[in-house]
């Protein structure tokens, strides 16, 4: 039994107050971070997730980006959904969701407010990592076997230093080279990792600073591709402070050295670590 589940069981055997209403379906926004600056009149990724207890049958979730009088609804079966906003008004920006079944409105669960052309640096006080959100693009094991770099280009809202990297590991599960560059592709830092399954940190021996406005490329050389992607995924621009990520952040370079190239808005799942 679940927990949720049993807690329920629990609170109406030990009450003889009136049953409990049936579980409701929750919308959740989990990007962009809440109080984030994002630019005026260009692509915004948005994406979030919806739960309906243990009943399930989510369908699809409402936004709204006008205080609730207008609603848009986008697909959200998986209990995930992601949608492209274009902001065009400079100032704050709230967005609302609400998750719907096939019988049920659900209340409004979620807000985030950003801020649309803004310069904005929301709190940060200790180190954090970028965390990409599964979307409705699935997340694959590439069948390439060739030698490749894949990387990551990003900027950040602060000054601070890059300690370190996530990465999520494919069907290759040997030794790997974590590195940093500026965007010119001068290379900052570089650091050699055993092999691992999954989901793996490298830290720098030495943290890399990093100047706010600035891009830099993260990335990793696998010897024998067999890495995790996730294609038409950087189709707008991604806000989760500290990082500030364009349209095709993902890059990549067959043989290994400074990643140019993008394929499909591909998101090959290189997370920095940042520390203030």
């Amino acid at each position: 039994m679940r927990r949720s589940a049993a807690l329920l069981l629990a609170l109406v055997l030990a009450s003889p107050a009136p049953a409990l209403a049936a579980d409701a379906p929750v919308a959740m926004i989990l990007s962009p971070t809440a109080e984030a600056s994002v630019p005026l009149n260009q692509p915004l990724l948005v994406i979030g997730g919806a739960v309906n207890g243990e009943s399930g049958g989510i369908t699809d979730v409402g936004f709204s980006t006008d205080n609730g009088t207008n609603w848009t609804t986008v697909d959200a079966t998986g209990e995930r959904w992601s949608v492209v906003l274009w902001p065009s008004v400079p100032g704050p920006l709230t967005i609302h969701a609400r998750a719907h079944t096939a019988s049920t409105t659900g209340p409004v669960t979620a807000s985030r407010t950003i801020h649309v052309g803004g310069t904005t640096v929301p709190a940060l006080t200790h180190e954090t990592s970028l965390v990409f959100h599964d979307t409705h693009n699935p997340t694959v094991d590439d069948p390439d076997i060739e030698g490749v770099e894949l990387g990551l280009r990003t900027r950040v809202d602060r000054p601070g230093a890059l300690t370190g990297v996530f990465l999520r590991r494919g069907a290759y599960t040997g030794p790997v080279t974590a590195r940093v560059w500026t965007s010119n592709g001068t290379l900052l830092a570089e650091q050699d990792a055993p092999g691992a399954t999954y989901s793996q940190r490298i830290t720098f021996t030495t943290p890399v600073p990093v100047a706010p406005g600035t891009e830099y490329v993260v990335s990793y050389y696998t010897p024998s591709g067999g890495y995790k992607v996730t294609e038409n995924y950087f189709v707008g621009n991604l806000a989760q402070t500290p990082f500030h990520l364009p349209v095709n952040a993902g890059v990549y370079r067959y043989g290994g050295g400074f990643p140019t190239d993008t394929w499909a808005a591909g998101n090959y799942w290189v997370q920095p670590i940042f520390r203030p």
